[in-house]
Formats: structure tokens, C-alpha cells, sequence
């Protein structure tokens, strides 16, 4: 099946400064994928290259099958965007806002104007001022504007950006049933990684402009860190606790109500375990917990900024 977006060795210098540096990455069909990286990481860039605001890069981008930017025309006519803190006229209602901004790209039904609003919660919400909008009604009008052309891909910058948890959790469930109803490859970047790990099924993690993973979340927190909880008498929870810190491996270390929670890379866990039993420690048990998005990308990013990037 052809990429919601596929990105090949992608290059941007402003001046003398590289901001990008063969960045690459492939967005599957069907998913709802999280762009993640460090303020600075280059997310903001990538995403105005790919809805077409910096026209000058090196690079090849496919978006929907479409070569950028021999056919730029065509995939944009199938993909909705949406900038953080979305702008319309303050005075003009949702409904008119939508009506106005929509019928410049071309004519809409007036029952599809009232199915997007309905569809991000803002039914209630349809005749009145933009700008009298809290920020989270104002995000979900943005979206609603993205997706009133049935897009087959949304892209999204910060589509939860000022909201509080209520908020979040709304547009979640926006997010979710866009998705699933409309049938729409979303692409969004967040710097709320629990967020991402609530909504994503598909990530891509840069880091100084290099690509520093991407795949399926649950593949991804698998391959690169475990988390395990070791369960011993309490007499042996400090003497666990420094054998543990001074194998010089890479590991976090959290007390536990009857142990020791300890968040490693994959593979290590063996190694720790025979530590420990080699050292006469008595281990009770050892629990799996699942690892966070967060503490793997943490660890990621830590990694490649002690390697200079991995392209």
C-alpha cells in the first residue's frame, strides 16, 4: 500500500546553519503517527516543508503517492493541515468562519459545513464568535477546517497546545474518530509524550535534524528498553540497589513497595538477574512493567546526542 508520506535523505540549511541532515522516515497508511523530538529537534521545519511553506530543501517527499514538488497540486488536494493556534476572523462565527475560508479552496455542501462541526463537539458552539472561543474550541475548529475537504491525510503541529486535561482528552477522541470514520492517515507532532502514546499507533523520533527511530509504538518500546520490577526481602533492597548502579550499565533505578523497578535497555535484564544471584542477592520475583514512550524517548534521544546523531 503506498505511504501517507514517505521522506528521503531531507536537507535544510537557514544561512549556515543545518537544520535538517538527511532526515528520513516512512509513515504507513491507516495510522495515526506521532512526530516527536527536542525543542530545536527540526519537527517545525519538516512540517512547513511538507505543507508546502519552505518551497527550497534537498531532498525527496512523496505525500499519497504524489512526488514533491512535481505533483504538489494534486497530493494537497487530498491532504488537510493545521498550523498551532489556529487563526480565523474573530467577529465571524464557526459556522461562517468555515463557510468563508472553505468555499475559497471550492464550494462546500452546507451539511458537510454542520457534519465537521458536529464531528469536533462544537455543534452548540455554530453560531457563535470565533472570538469568543476558549483555546481548546478554537484547536478544534482548526481541525474542523482541516478535514472539510474529507482529506485522506490531516497533519497536525501541536494540535493540543494550551489545553488543559479535559481538553486533551477531547480531542483525543476527536483525533480517534477522524480516524476511524473518515477513514484519514493523521501525521501530528507533540512534545506531550503521554499524549502521543495514548492516541499513536506509529512514531518517528528526530533528534538535531537526524532520524532517530520510527516504527510501531509497541515495537519500538520493545526493541529498545524494558522495564522490570525485582521483588526481594527488604534487607536486601540497598545492597541490590548499589550492585545495581555500579555495573555501569545504563539504567534507572526507582524504589518499589517490595522492591527495586529498573528501566534498561532490551537485553539487559538476564545480565542484571545473574548479577544479582552471583552476589547471593535473594530475587522473589521478577515482574514486567510495560515502558513508558517518555523514558524511551529520553533514552533515545540521550543516545544520539552522545553519538552526534544517526542518520
Amino acid at each position: 500500500m503506498t505511504a501517507a508520506i514517505k521522506v528521503t535523505d531531507l536537507n535544510k540549511l537557514f544561512g549556515r546553519k543545518q537544520v535538517l541532515r538527511a532526515l528520513h522516515f516512512t509513515i504507513p497508511p491507516d495510522t495515526i503517527a506521532g512526530f516527536l523530538g527536542p525543542n530545536g529537534a527540526g519537527k517545525t521545519t519538516t512540517l512547513r516543508i511538507l505543507m508546502g511553506l519552505i518551497p527550497s530543501y534537498k531532498g525527496n517527499l512523496e505525500m499519497l503517492g504524489c512526488s514533491i514538488p512535481s505533483q504538489r497540486v494534486k497530493a494537497l488536494e487530498q491532504i488537510g493541515a493545521v498550523v498551532e493556534n489556529p487563526t480565523f476572523i474573530e467577529t465571524m462565527s464557526a459556522y461562517e468562519n468555515l463557510y468563508w475560508f472553505g468555499s475559497l479552496y471550492k464550494p462546500l455542501p452546507d451539511a458537510r459545513i454542520h457534519e465537521v462541526i458536529d464531528m469536533v463537539g462544537l455543534k452548540e458552539a455554530t453560531n457563535q464568535r470565533f472570538g469568543t472561543f476558549s483555546t481548546g474550541m478554537k484547536q478544534r475548529l482548526g481541525v474542523a477546517f482541516g478535514i472539510l475537504h474529507k482529506p485522506r491525510l490531516l497533519i497536525l503541529d501541536e494540535p493540543t497546545s494550551g489545553m488543559d486535561p479535559a481538553g486533551r482528552v477531547h480531542m483525543r477522541e476527536i483525533l480517534r474518530r477522524i480516524h476511524r470514520e473518515e477513514k484519514t492517515s493523521i501525521f501530528l507532532s507533540s512534545h506531550l509524550l503521554d499524549e502521543v502514546q495514548r492516541l499513536c499507533n506509529y512514531v518517528v523520533i528526530i533528534d538535531k535534524g537526524f532520524t532517530v527511530s520510527e516504527g510501531y509504538v509497541a515495537d519500538l518500546l520493545a526493541t529498545h528498553q524494558e522495564k522490570w520490577e525485582i521483588r526481594m526481602p527488604d534487607e536486601e533492597f540497598e545492597r541490590a540497589r548499589s550492585l545495581v548502579a555500579g555495573l555501569g550499565l545504563q539504567i534507572t533505578i526507582e524504589n518499589a513497595p517490595r522492591g527495586l523497578v529498573l528501566t534498561m535497555n532490551a537485553g539487559l535484564s538476564g545480565q542484571v538477574n545473574q548479577e544479582l544471584v552471583k552476589a547471593g542477592i535473594k530475587v522473589n520475583a521478577l515482574i514486567p512493567h510495560e515502558a513508558s514512550l517518555e523514558e524511551t524517548f529520553i533514552r533515545l534521544t540521550s543516545d544520539a546526542g552522545d553519538k552526534g546523531g544517526n542518520a
